[in-house]
């Protein structure tokens, strides 16, 4: 259960406006629970809303796939189980299956990540982390990434991982049509 409750019904215009805005954009899914939540401050939620949107909706040169890889692993190391289970849906539609998703855990013993992936993987880790390795291992990215990408795999991995330090302590409750799209075993991979 939510620390804060969700706010189902909006109680101001301009709250209704963001919702009905929401729910257009939510591709049946409606006002997803991190809205609900965000909810309790409408000018932040618009704020954030125009900061991460571009991030999901082709405001990026990085490719999707890496994002996503780098966004799953920000959950796993967050342990923020709302995040990880959203973009299981959209890491799908940038091209990682199932097994991969389910391997990044392990992805150093496994044979499906490219050594770019890899790479990604380890600097995500020490970016999330903020470990001292962080920029010898951005210089090796830099083997396969314009300086513009790195700068937008970084803003990622920061970005993601401050919405889980919101998401995880308020107990954020993942959204039941995501829960129903998912494989069983989706927890597992956290």
């Amino acid at each position: 259960m939510s620390v804060v409750p969700l706010i189902e019904e909006p109680d101001s215009d301009e709250l209704r406006e963001l919702y009905e805005r929401l729910q257009q954009a939510s591709g049946g899914l409606g006002v997803l629970n991190i809205f609900k939540a965000m909810a309790h401050n409408p000018p932040l939620l618009r704020a954030w809303l125009r900061m991460a949107t571009p991030l999901l909706t082709g405001g990026l040169t990085l490719s999707p796939r890496l994002r996503e890889i780098a966004i799953l692993r920000v959950a796993q190391l967050a342990g923020s189980e709302y995040e990880f289970a959203h973009h299981i849906r959209i890491a799908r539609g940038a091209g990682l299956t199932l097994e991969e998703i389910a391997r990044l855990q392990d992805y150093d013993e496994s044979e499906l990540f490219s050594e770019l992936d890899r790479a990604v993987i380890a600097y995500t880790d020490a970016a999330a982390q903020l470990r001292p390795d962080a920029p010898e291992l951005a210089r090796a990215l830099k083997r396969w990434l314009s300086d513009r990408e790195l700068v937008e795999l970084s803003f990622c991995i920061g970005h993601w991982g401050m919405l889980a330090r919101v998401l995880v302590p308020l107990q954020v409750g993942v959204d039941e049509a995501i829960i129903a799209e998912l494989p069983t075993e989706w927890r597992e991979w956290l």
